[in-house]
């Protein structure tokens, strides 16, 4: 099971309800729960994505308001792109899609992880600033 973890800002935007939410002390494996949270480079929204064991990230730039169905397939895409361009086998990224077959949301869980989404987040600001978010960089930057 996929849990996306997203701050309160990422829950607005979605219009997700408490309701939708699952604990957010849910057990997942290592691989299995992100945290998402909406930042803003140069009036752009983008969504900035990270793992919670591994704090391995990457920013989807230029996000268009999204109901949870769309994240999720947008997230899925994008992990398996950024997967692949890292050199990880495409056994091990089907795999994981196919764990990923049930996804649920949840609040975020850890300071540990915002606090360095809040630092990644600086990073793409700094990176981002003069070329923009659709920079030909953006993959380099995410490396």
């Amino acid at each position: 099971m996929l849990v996306l973890r997203c701050t309160k800002k990422r829950q607005t935007a979605l219009k997700l309800k408490k309701t939708d939410l699952v604990d957010a002390s849910v057990e997942t494996s290592n691989f299995c729960s992100w945290h998402l949270n909406l930042i803003e480079i140069d009036g752009r929204p983008c969504l900035l994505v990270a793992n919670d064991q591994t704090l391995f990230n990457f920013l989807i730039a230029d996000v268009p308001q999204l109901d949870a169905t769309q994240l999720i397939q947008l997230f899925k895409s994008y992990l398996h792109c950024v997967l692949a361009e890292e050199g990880f086998e495409q056994t091990f990224i089907q795999n994981l899609m196919t764990d990923f077959a049930e996804v649920r949301f949840a609040n975020t869980n850890s300071r540990r992880v915002l606090g360095s989404l809040n630092e990644l987040a600086f990073f793409y600001l700094c990176h981002l600033e003069d070329e923009g978010v659709h920079s030909p960089r953006l993959p380099e930057i995410i490396k």
